[in-house]
């Protein structure tokens, strides 16, 4: 056995304890992650069909500034999208669409912010998981070549052990591959309501050519993201 070989032999004797350690910890994080990001979604959840029944008659007369109040009553980010819309009425609708697809990118990176820990979690927790396996088989085999006899039981006991790291990385991965795909569904139909909402706004405005002053903002400005 050359020097390279016995020196990472010895640093992987150790067995795959720390490798579940490392495990639990990153479940912790991910549950923190997963709480944090429904609380978010269930923060600016969006009741569609109330807001499009107070919406539409002041969009089909014209009530602008009324619309952006309406707009300010509910916390949805579906409404501050549209919101962003109305204030650049004064300007043609191009600059309107513009401006409800700069919010639009917002909105998007604010909700997608932490999903890639859970994707990546996802993807590589089985990994860990398998390398936690494969340190407990050279430890469990480590140990039979210090055994004169009968260290068969020991070693099948060792395996037994080894592949429980396997176990809690599908255990961490799981939960989180299935959050991760149920966040970027949220995410998917907030971007397409929100298009919604904006094409909408856009077919009253093609009805006729608005003539709108400049709309005085409200007092207090949306809450940001």
């Amino acid at each position: 056995m050359d020097a390279l070989t016995k020196y990472l032999l010895n640093l992987t004797v150790g067995g795959a304890a720390w490798v579940l350690w490392l495990l639990i910890a990153l479940s912790v994080a991910s549950v923190a992650v997963m709480l944090e990001r429904g609380l978010v979604f269930y923060r600016h959840r969006f009741a569609e069909e109330k807001f499009l029944s107070g919406l539409k008659p002041l969009l089909a007369g014209r009530q602008w500034r009324e619309a952006m109040e309406w707009c300010d009553q509910t916390p949805a980010l579906e409404a501050r999208i549209l919101h962003a819309g109305l204030e650049q009425l004064p300007a043609n609708p191009e600059a309107v669409e513009q401006a409800m697809e700069a919010e639009r990118i917002q909105v998007n990176l604010f909700l997608e912010k932490r999903l890639s820990f859970l994707g990546t979690l996802g993807a590589n927790a089985p990994f860990i998981g398998l390398f936690g396996t494969v340190l407990g088989i050279i430890h469990a085999f480590k140990d039979l070549s210090l055994t004169e006899g009968g260290g068969g039981p020991a070693v099948m006991a060792g395996i037994a052990e080894a592949l429980v790291a396997t176990a809690v990385g599908l255990l961490v991965a799981i939960p989180a591959v299935v959050m991760y795909n149920l966040f970027h569904r949220r995410l998917h139909v907030v971007l397409e309501r929100s298009r919604r909402l904006g094409h909408l706004l856009l077919g009253y405005l093609a009805e006729e050519p608005p003539v709108v002053e400049a709309i005085p903002l409200p007092k207090q400005s949306r809450r940001g993201l």
